[in-house]
């Protein structure tokens, strides 16, 4: 994205933390266009359909946002369920090792990002405790293969290690209730909204 005065935000955290909740309550209040990953498109599709490997994941989730992210000039401010840093997150609990270590892997995503039409211009980060996470998770019905205890723990502190890395992340605590959630979250996205649009 090219204009100043656009917003592409993207929603990030562990499963359970309230994305979605959020993402759509950010696009039905304040007006943003909505982006999912995976998208509904043939790439999204082929990754919903497979247990694939961290390796190929990961690269199938950069190929769904090439394809997604072409067309945002349309689309006004966006918020978007999940971005590039789910798949730091979550691929990085098993790519992470083979890099060695944490910076390895994180000079390799950053490099790999600047293949993407667009990046976002503001993340917001939510946090729970791993087992209230879960615990909404299992009330939801079916789990899926990214839903254990351990796994879980080891991404949600890949999203704390971003942390001095950005300078566009916030940091959101999920742990009450919903409405307690979009009370923080309208007043970042107010003041957000405030911050970008200055003449």
């Amino acid at each position: 994205m090219t204009r100043s005065s656009s917003i592409y935000l993207a929603i990030e955290g562990i499963d359970g933390t309230g994305k979605t909740y959020v993402a759509r309550h950010i696009s039905e209040k304040f007006g943003f266009s909505t982006l999912q990953e995976p998208s509904p498109g043939r790439i999204g599709s082929l990754i919903k359909d497979s247990d694939w490997d961290p390796v190929t994941d990961y690269f199938l989730f950069m190929a769904d946002r090439a394809a997604m992210l072409k067309d945002l000039e349309s689309m006004g401010n966006i918020v978007s369920d999940r971005s590039l840093y789910s798949s730091y997150a979550y691929q990085g609990y098993y790519l992470s090792k083979l890099f060695k270590d944490e910076e390895n892997y994180f000079d390799f995503f950053m490099k790999s990002a600047k293949l993407l039409p667009a990046l976002p211009t503001h993340v917001f980060i939510l946090y729970c405790d791993v087992d209230v996470a879960l615990g909404r998770v299992m009330k939801r019905g079916a789990t899926s293969r990214f839903e254990k205890r351990e796994y879980l723990d080891g991404v949600q502190k890949l999203y704390f290690g971003l942390k001095g890395r950005l300078s566009n992340l916030v940091y959101v605590d999920s742990n009450g209730s919903l409405d307690e959630l979009y009370i923080e979250i309208d007043k970042q996205v107010t003041t957000l909204l405030q911050q970008v649009h200055l003449p």
